[in-house]
């Protein structure tokens, strides 16, 4: 591991490392005495916290809270940057912040809620927050600089972590955005840079998530719906339309192929 910086102090450490062929041997289950906010820059990884799994994208934000068991995944051997910071609940109130910034990671549940996508902020970047703290740790006294954009960006997570549902998988986020664009024009392209991946990434993403690919899984939803439009008396060209197909006679040899009969049988 090559630190590109790092920075600590009375109750935290600030971070920015890269590990260019990353080693899953050297990150064994561990657990701190402090709190620690994490930010994937780059890299193919995973997290389970206290046995629950987050997979992770660039600009992800990962929570775990002193004595919370968690354990770094290496999937691939691409390069693994990262910004981390460690601190203690008195770095914070004692800088006259008020502990209730705390709450995204002392009222839950272990293993529960860890995982913040770029996508659950409404008006900022996580990788910024931490460019920034970067940036200002070279002009000012670093702990000031990490203690002013640490409690900023956990007044975000804040808003974040309410409107959180308890339990939340990779396919969650994913899927339901695949979903609820299942009838409109999206394109690998759109769904990768929902999730801030490349297309390659998505694709390896998406495979082990579901076992299929991303394609593969728009077209069966789409002739699922399908089906049903045709079972509610719709014509076979409207429902076609109205089911992301928009040239119906591409569609008509796509389904052929497929099920051995035209779409009306």
């Amino acid at each position: 591991m090559a630190y590109v910086s790092r920075y600590e102090g009375d109750g935290f450490a600030f971070s920015h490392s890269i590990d260019s062929c990353p080693d899953d041997s050297l990150f064994p289950l561990h657990i701190h005495s402090c709190h620690e906010l994490y930010c994937l820059i780059k890299g193919d990884v995973s997290y389970i916290v206290e046995g629950h799994k987050y997979k992770l994208y660039p600009g992800a934000i990962l929570l775990a809270r002193s004595s919370e068991s968690h354990k770094l995944n290496i999937n691939t051997q691409e390069e693994y940057e990262r910004y981390v910071i460690h601190f203690t609940t008195d770095f914070i109130v004692n800088g006259g912040f008020s502990q209730k910034l705390l709450d995204p990671y002392l009222c839950r549940e272990l293993g529960q809620k860890n995982r913040y996508l770029p996508n659950n902020f409404q008006d900022i970047t996580p990788i910024s927050f931490f460019e920034k703290t970067e940036r200002e740790c070279t002009v000012v006294d670093p702990c000031d600089a990490v203690r002013a954009n640490l409690c900023a960006l956990l007044s975000s997570i804040n808003i974040a972590f309410l409107s959180k549902s308890n339990k939340e998988t990779d396919e969650g986020n994913l899927i339901a955005y695949i979903n609820e664009n299942l009838t409109t024009d999206v394109s690998i392209s759109d769904i990768a840079a929902y999730a801030h991946l490349s297309p390659s990434q998505l694709s390896r993403v998406f495979k082990s998530l579901t076992g299929t690919s991303v394609y593969e899984y728009i077209l069966t939803k789409r002739l699922i719906l399908f089906h049903e439009k045709m079972h509610q008396g719709k014509s076979a060209m409207k429902a076609c339309a109205e089911c992301g197909f928009h040239d119906y006679s591409a569609f008509y040899r796509l389904y052929k192929k497929r099920y051995g009969k035209s779409p009306t049988q």
